[in-house]
């Protein structure tokens, strides 16, 4: 169950990667940025907020940095250019009943039992879902957009469609696919679990985006699944500190 979780935060959250060290043996070591003795709950949520929209957002910034020195447009969208704005919303809700399967297996997991996962579900209780159990649902929506525009701007938009114009025209798109997923999970990387549901998601948007030839589709998928299982782990969280007694 945890891992996924703690998947999902480090989806959305990469750079919290270098404030967690794993072992062989799965031991951890974390050091909390955002912990002072004068933050309150909500100071400290609302400065992990800012700066994980800020980080997400720069990664369209680099997108289109990256896109301009290799001639390629992140903004790739078949319903956008076609100038009918019937077809944006049918790119939408493609993404939106797409998004459904992501959230069917997250649910899955989260009631399924999978004894690996107890130190990991231990570990997210105590130290990543604090970081933003104070965040509003709008808060939290705001980092799943940030994350959906940047992080499919940049692989999907940029990396993906660079490998296929490499390939020609008339070439397969699934070794695109693969590549850009298996960077993804690369740079997502924290264990080898995570590694793998990183690209296998990375390689669920990329077939969205080769199918459709929409960026919008991957977006909005992105956002929608990053937006629930935040929302989703910071209710649960909260409701644990509620059912728990505090230790002195």
């Amino acid at each position: 169950m945890l891992r996924l979780v703690l998947s999902v935060v480090m989806l959305i959250f990469p750079q919290l990667s270098r404030f967690i060290v794993f072992d062989d043996q799965d031991d951890y070591d974390f050091e909390d940025p955002y912990r002072s003795p004068e933050m309150t709950e909500r100071e400290r949520a609302e400065g992990f907020i800012l700066k994980a929209v800020l980080f997400e957002s720069a990664l369209a910034f680099v997108a289109v940095g990256i896109g301009a020195l290799i001639g390629v447009s992140p903004w790739i969208s078949a319903s956008w250019d076609s100038g009918n704005a019937l077809a944006v919303f049918k790119a939408i809700g493609l993404g939106t009943l797409a998004t459904v399967p992501l959230v069917a297996v997250f649910l899955a997991m989260q009631y399924g039992s999978f004894r690996s996962l107890d130190d990991l579900q231990s570990y997210m209780e105590q130290h990543i879902i604090p970081l933003f159990r104070e965040a509003t649902i709008f808060e939290l929506g705001l980092v799943s957009l940030a994350a959906g525009l940047g992080e499919e701007a940049l692989f999907r938009g940029v990396i993906q469609t660079f490998l296929q114009q490499l390939m020609g025209s008339d070439g397969s798109p699934v070794v695109p696919i693969v590549l850009t997923s298996l960077l993804f999970g690369v740079v997502h990387f924290v264990t080898k679990e995570y590694f793998a549901l990183a690209a296998i998601m990375g390689a669920y948007l990329g077939f969205w985006f080769w199918w459709t030839g929409d960026i919008i589709v991957p977006i909005v998928i992105h956002a929608l699944y990053d937006w629930f299982a935040l929302v989703y782990m910071r209710q649960t969280g909260a409701d644990q500190v509620e059912e728990k007694p505090e230790e002195s």
